[in-house]
């Protein structure tokens, strides 16, 4: 076991701020800074997200107060932030869909706000490349999914046209990315219960309670949960029971989320590809390995493979896409079309400012629950 230790005297190694024009879009008056430590932190809640600061504490070394007390100045600087929502393959009570949205090049910034303000929007990015936007969307149903771009996205001023790619699987996300902060050991320690939990985990269907807790989750992934259960409407004991069943059945995406210019990837790229579709499953396997792969979803539209890669430079937008038609060749995948992320507004129902900070939470609600 790790000597428990307080915050160190010394001052720890920082991460250096990205050069360029990464540090132009962030601001001057940008002024975070992450250590080793607060790396070694957000690791630790990405592992296991609703770890106590005990286990957090043993994990890394610190005393619990220690690791409570960095947590809170990462949250409040919007550096660092736990969330949940439902996954979105497990889900079966939505549909989801990227959006291509046209604007032309016009993007009144009231109109921006307004689309990532939406309780629908998942996720909101100003690309570069063939779209000006591009959304991730939650509807209760294929019509609701339709009205929803055709009645809401359509007639806001500006808007020229949507494309959408209706989501079938999501077999890599944020949830799954994680930092390279801990040893081994650390990780083992740090891991989830339910993890290794002997009893199968029945496959229950989506409660209405599960999309309160989720919903709740949006806001603050670290409720405790006297909060979820005052904010649910549910007993204490129902919410652990719940959360444990959406957790150790992969029903529940619950991340630590660094913002990315904190991160050694300061660059965020979408390419739009496809495979055969005898080809889907390999392809995905084979995508996994990618250090920077953020989140790779199977659609039925005009790409059946949409992937979203953080990368240390901006030159390697091309490197990368080289190494996917090197890696992938055999299973026939073409990559058709990149982007390059200009500007994150909403990511996973987090408002973002332009330093990729978070401002404030606006969760997902997709059904109206």
């Amino acid at each position: 076991m790790r000597t428990q230790h307080s915050e160190p005297a010394t001052e720890r190694r920082t991460v250096a701020e990205p050069a360029g024009p990464v540090a132009a879009e962030r601001g001057a008056a940008d002024r975070t800074r992450v250590d080793e430590l607060d790396l070694a932190l957000v690791h630790a809640l990405q592992i296991n997200t609703r770890a106590p600061w005990t286990l957090i504490g043993e994990a890394l070394g610190i005393d619990p107060v220690t690791a409570a007390r960095r947590w809170e100045r990462l949250a409040k600087s919007g550096a660092a932030w736990v969330d949940g929502y439902l996954a979105l393959d497990r889900d079966e009570g939505s549909v989801y869909a990227q959006v291509e949205i046209d604007t032309g090049g016009h993007l009144p910034e009231d109109v921006l706000t307004s689309l990532a303000a939406d309780t629908r929007m998942l996720s909101l990015k100003q690309t570069s490349g063939g779209r000006d936007l591009l959304a991730i969307v939650g509807a209760s149903s294929f019509d609701d999914l339709a009205q929803y771009t055709g009645e809401r996205i359509s007639r806001l001023p500006g808007v020229r046209g949507t494309r959408i790619h209706v989501i079938t699987a999501v077999p890599f996300e944020g949830a799954q990315w994680r930092l390279r902060s801990l040893t081994p050991a650390q990780r083992a320690l740090l891991r989830p219960e339910y993890a290794d939990a002997e009893s199968p985990v029945p496959d229950e269907p989506i409660r209405p309670i599960d999309r309160r807790i989720a919903h709740a989750l949006g806001s603050d992934g670290r409720m405790p949960l006297s909060g979820l259960a005052r904010a649910t409407g549910a007993s204490t004991a129902t919410v652990r029971r719940r959360l444990r069943v959406l957790a150790a059945g992969g029903r529940l995406s619950l991340r630590c989320t660094l913002a990315r210019p904190l991160t050694e990837f300061p660059v965020s790229a979408v390419y739009f590809g496809s495979v055969p579709a005898e080809n889907l499953d390999p392809a995905v396997q084979a995508l996994r390995t990618l250090p920077g792969l953020r989140m790779c979803s199977i659609t039925a539209g005009t790409h059946n493979l949409i992937l979203d890669i953080w990368l240390r430079t901006l030159a390697e937008v091309h490197t990368t896409e080289a190494l996917l038609n090197r890696r992938l060749a055999d299973l026939g995948l073409r990559i058709t079309e990149r982007a390059v992320v200009l500007r994150t507004l909403k990511h996973a129902g987090r408002l973002l400012d332009r330093r990729g900070h978070s401002v404030g939470a606006v969760p997902l609600r997709s059904t109206g629950d």
